[in-house]
């Protein structure tokens, strides 16, 4: 089958790029984003054991983890009962793959009466005759002070495999029928026992790098689950109110609701505020703006008026002096006219009202010359 576009044929179907579909991958289709560490797999999504969803944006209420503390041992063995060849160094090999079953079942034997032994991984296998360098796969319990334990079971392993190589020993050319192999008792070694990996381990690394500090085990219905603080019903779940957590590679954020009567806000979206409460207190503040809009505008008004009043005042004025043939500047105060009728009396309203207007007209520059008056001596 030829797949187009960059597709791979997987004796199926084709596994089409991101971007492509179809059964020949002949259709363009908009690139799907995987997040939170998902990969693209050419169907889609393939997310870690924290995320779920068609593009992993989910993160998953917890993950289950068992409770054991794998750990392993090293143990070094000569097997006398073949002979060591070349093909041995090949792990996709017939020989290879004989070899490895027959060792596989003959250490489960001799393992047998340990409960936590979980079977063997060859990492090596040398010359003279057959020299056998293996780890002891073990699973021992998860409690407090489980470090004690694996020390006591790598301490049975030592045993049991001293005892079975020196049982197992070569004679006449033939191992016993018990067993397929024989040993040279005399290069047994057990070295140190290490721990490969805890519950915490096992959590951290099923949440992904980017999100392994934000996990914790908890108990729950007796059994270890592996959380974070957007799992919901723990002791450490980050309780969001109103609101929806999300984890992010920032870490958990509260995405507050808006409902219909109410705005949630706050880091735990543990505030709100009423619709209708915002809607009276704008509809009042708006009013309260409006009434002094409408007061402003009164004042502009009379200001505005007033002012007009005086220009027109001061325009009547000075028409007024035109008319009587006034020179603009000339210091003039109609308030001290002479009357013909009634001599000592003076207009004070009219002086007052006339004399700013014509002092308007007055160059302070100009100089003013007055004549001292002369005295005149009369004999008597």
């Amino acid at each position: 089958m030829s797949c187009l576009n960059g597709g791979s044929w997987n004796g199926q179907v084709c596994l089409c790029p991101n971007g492509f579909t179809g059964n020949l991958c002949q259709d363009r289709v908009p690139v799907v984003v995987c997040q939170n560490g998902g990969t693209w797999d050419g169907l889609k999504c393939q997310c870690t054991s924290l995320f779920y969803g068609p593009r992993c944006e989910d993160v998953v209420d917890s993950i289950e983890i068992e409770q054991t503390v794998s750990a392993s041992v090293e143990v070094t063995v000569t097997v006398t009962s073949q002979n060591y060849s070349e093909q041995l160094q090949d792990r996709q090999s017939d020989e290879f793959k004989k070899f490895n079953k027959t060792f596989t079942e003959q250490m489960a034997k001799i393992y047998a009466g340990i409960p936590e032994y979980d079977g063997v991984v060859i990492k090596g296998l040398r010359k003279g005759s057959i020299v056998v360098d293996y780890d002891v796969i073990l699973k021992a319990p998860y409690t407090e002070g489980y470090e004690n334990v694996v020390e006591d079971i790598r301490n049975n392993v030592k045993e049991k495999i001293q005892n079975a190589t020196a049982q197992q020993v070569l004679v006449d050319n033939n191992c016993s029928k018990e067993f397929l192999l024989c040993f040279n008792s005399a290069a047994t070694s057990v070295q140190n026992i290490s721990i490969t990996e805890t519950p915490e381990e096992a959590c951290r690394r099923q949440a992904g790098e980017d999100f392994a500090k934000y996990v914790t085990l908890e108990y729950k219905d007796t059994k270890l689950h592996c959380i974070t603080p957007c799992s919901s019903g723990y002791k450490a779940s980050l309780d969001c109110h109103y609101g929806k957590c999300q984890l992010q590679r920032s870490g958990p954020q509260c995405l507050c609701l808006t409902t219909d009567t109410h705005w949630y806000s706050g880091e735990t979206c543990d505030w709100g505020i009423q619709k209708s409460l915002v809607y009276g207190l704008v509809g009042a503040g708006a009013a309260v703006l409006l009434v002094i809009l409408v007061i402003l505008g009164v004042f502009s008004f009379r200001f505005r008026r007033e002012a007009n009043r005086q220009r027109s005042r001061v325009s009547q004025l000075q028409r007024w002096n035109e008319e009587d043939g006034r020179d603009p500047g000339a210091f003039h105060n109609v308030g001290f006219n002479h009357n013909e009728e009634q001599e000592d009396y003076v207009h004070l309203g009219s002086m007052y009202s006339n004399f700013g207007a014509t002092l308007r007209h007055i160059d302070p520059e100009r100089k003013i010359q007055i004549q001292r008056p002369q005295v005149v001596m009369t004999s008597l």
